[in-house]
């Protein structure tokens, strides 16, 4: 299936098909059309049977898809300050936690969705001084002297301000706007004024700006 979204908040959902024969060309036939939001669609990621959308009316929908004809009601929205330019469903990572991460503005906020009807905000931070665009998942592997591995999971996260920065998971999940992280260094990628932001971003050494690099080059292949 593929899932397109315009500027209106329509949701059209179409069936990809490969033809026969050496100069066959792909067929494609729209199978459903869902009004899920009121303006822009900005960002859509589909798996285990729901799909997750953003959009410019400042909110994140979930609706399972195919249709429950079961379900007696509908997955309320995510209710954000701000068009919401990103999301990010920890569930359908490798790391497979209950929680999605949203960004509205400059802000990075973490709901835990383990009852999606009853979706709470866990965590938030004023993380750019400009719009996040984007959020991805990076789980950076260590090797202690014995030999141990350690993988910790961060949140990445690019903005307009013209920055990629990193957070850790644990301290998403502990910082709120009237208990926010300790400020430390931006992880700055082009000459910029120094962003402000309340949570902890820590600058990247020259190994882990390889495996960044690896991870930027999965999400577009």
């Amino acid at each position: 299936m593929l899932f397109t979204g315009d500027t209106m908040g329509v949701i059209k959902v179409w069936k990809l098909e490969k033809g026969h024969g050496p100069q066959s060309r792909c067929c494609i036939t729209l199978l459903d059309t869902l009004n899920l939001h009121r303006t822009r669609v900005t960002q859509m990621i589909y798996g285990a049977g729901q799909l997750w959308t953003s959009s410019s009316d400042e909110t994140v929908q979930i609706t399972t898809y195919p249709p429950d004809t079961s379900a007696s009601k509908s997955v309320p929205p995510l209710i954000h300050p701000l068009p919401v330019r990103a999301l990010l469903p920890l569930s359908l990572t490798p790391l497979a936690e209950p929680y999605v991460v949203t960004a509205y503005g400059d802000v990075i906020r973490l709901y835990d969705v383990s009852t999606v009807f009853e979706a709470e905000v866990a965590g938030e931070i004023d993380a750019h001084w400009h719009d996040v665009i984007a959020v991805r998942l990076w789980l950076r592997t260590s090797h202690n002297a014995t030999g141990r591995t350690t993988i910790e999971p961060f949140i990445v996260s690019a903005s307009l301000d013209g920055t990629v920065r990193k957070w850790k998971l644990s301290e998403l999940l502990a910082s709120t706007p009237n208990n926010p992280a300790e400020p430390m260094h931006a992880v700055v990628f082009s000459p910029v004024p120094e962003p402000r932001g309340d949570g902890t971003a820590d600058e990247l050494t020259e190994e882990e700006e390889r495996e960044l690099a690896e991870l930027m080059e999965d999400e577009d292949s």
